[in-house]
């Protein structure tokens, strides 16, 4: 038995993981985001080793110059939220502010540590660019620092908001869909449930649509729960959950069209589909939503609902230099600002194969 005191080096290679989730793990524990598993062994093996921890020094306070924007975001491995990012930016550097840019990869407890560690920073404002978890939380906050959410208008938060309707999208891609002569479609998704409520609206309205139009037909909705971890760690995981859900759909042969949740996920269909042989669209759909820059590749050419990434970014700008201007206090009423989707239809999609 060694005399020296043991690193954390040792604890990484007895429990299998990198140096770097045993020291978040075993020194800043409140940012530590791995399993539960994870966590508990290398806890033991750094108790088996007898590692002795240093005294923690204070945590210096975040400071920020007083022109520093916050942008919040869920992932920037999915290019709707880096052109987002990326117009919220422009905006900002042409009215002179500064950005700062921190994901929480849909962990509520990463969301709460970035706006505990930075309210009282010194910043001048926050753009969320998806609705929040913590939403009393982010008012609360908003009586302090001016803060601006890129949502859906089927959402509430006491905030000033930049808003889509996700239902009608859903409804946008549905009708498209019935007017070509599908009936029976799969919606393939990551994780469906109230912390993503934009995908459950699309879902919606994509069921709204076919209740109305065809309630004979059918939508069979798949879906993969991607973990927090899986996000940080995977930039792809979209594309591969669309991939494996739409292999495992392509089992229905009645199915003649695919509806992914987002654009991302759409290219994991479409990869799904032409490695099993088939043709996109003559024998099957495939849609999506966003209108992200690379769906309009000619090897792409995807049907998808335009979200106005570029407006929605600068407009949230806009409000929120308004709000600091106006000295960062809380209005006495909210501005909610409000753009209608838009069917953009490529080639991705036809009338359906003879069954």
């Amino acid at each position: 038995m060694s005399c020296h005191n043991p690193t954390t080096s040792d604890i990484a290679r007895r429990a299998g993981v990198s140096q770097s989730a045993v020291s978040i793990i075993l020194n800043h524990p409140e940012d530590a985001h791995f399993t539960a598993d994870t966590i508990r062994k290398v806890l033991n093996t750094a108790e088996e080793l007898g590692y002795k921890r240093r005294p923690r020094a204070a945590r210096s306070p975040v400071s920020f110059p007083k022109d520093t924007v916050l942008i919040v975001c869920p992932v920037l491995s999915n290019s709707y939220y880096a052109s987002l990012v990326q117009s919220i930016e422009q905006a900002a550097f042409a009215k002179g502010y500064s950005t700062v840019v921190c994901n929480t990869y849909r962990d509520i407890r990463r969301e709460r540590t970035i706006l505990s560690r930075f309210s009282g920073s010194g910043l001048c404002g926050i753009i969320f660019t998806f609705m929040p978890q913590s939403c009393e939380l982010v008012e609360e906050l908003n009586r302090t620092i001016p803060v601006v959410v890129i949502g859906d208008r089927n959402t509430s938060i006491n905030v000033d908001t930049v808003e889509i309707d996700s239902v009608r999208s859903g409804t946008l891609v549905a009708e498209h869909l019935l007017r070509l002569g599908h009936t029976d479609i799969a919606f393939v998704s990551t994780t469906l449930n109230e912390q993503n409520a934009v995908r459950l609206n699309r879902l919606e309205g994509v069921r709204q649509a076919f209740r109305e139009s065809c309630p004979d037909g059918t939508v069979t909705v798949s879906s993969e729960d991607v973990t927090s971890e899986e996000d940080l760690r995977d930039p792809a995981i979209e594309q591969d959950a669309g991939f494996r859900l739409t292999k495992a759909a392509l089992e229905d042969k009645k199915i003649t069209a695919v509806v992914a949740v987002n654009d991302m996920v759409a290219y994991g269909a479409m990869t799904a589909i032409l490695q099993a042989g088939f043709s996109i669209p003559r024998d099957y759909s495939v849609c999506g939503f966003d209108n992200i820059f690379s769906s309009q590749f000619p090897q792409i050419l995807l049907t998808t609902v335009e979200h106005f990434m570029r407006e929605k970014g600068h407009n949230a700008m806009n409000i929120l230099d308004e709000r600091i201007r106006s000295g960062g206090v809380p209005a006495e009423s909210i501005t909610r600002v409000e753009y209608q989707p838009r069917l953009i239809v490529r080639k991705s999609t036809a009338k359906p194969r003879a069954l």
